[in-house]
């Protein structure tokens, strides 16, 4: 590597915005972050209501666009 072009790799503290923290190593000396391990629903094994919320969305897509055609060849 050449000397002097690449930033400081250095400890780094990682906030969440459930309240966790912890420290890692970065050329950012802090990071925020929206959902950590600690609070996301797959992580924390919570597979309750937001996934069900997402599947819930799907279905309703589907519904709502079934039948549509955008220029897509049909089968034979």
């Amino acid at each position: 590597m050449k000397k002097e072009i690449h930033p400081d790799y250095v400890e780094c503290k990682v906030s969440c915005a459930c309240g966790n923290s912890f420290v890692t190593r970065s050329t950012k000396k802090e990071i925020r972050v929206g959902v950590c391990s600690q609070c996301h629903p797959f992580y924390a094994g919570k597979r309750g209501g937001r996934v069900l919320t997402e599947a819930g969305r799907l279905e309703k897509f589907k519904k709502k666009y079934a039948g549509i055609n955008y220029g897509q060849k049909t089968e034979v």
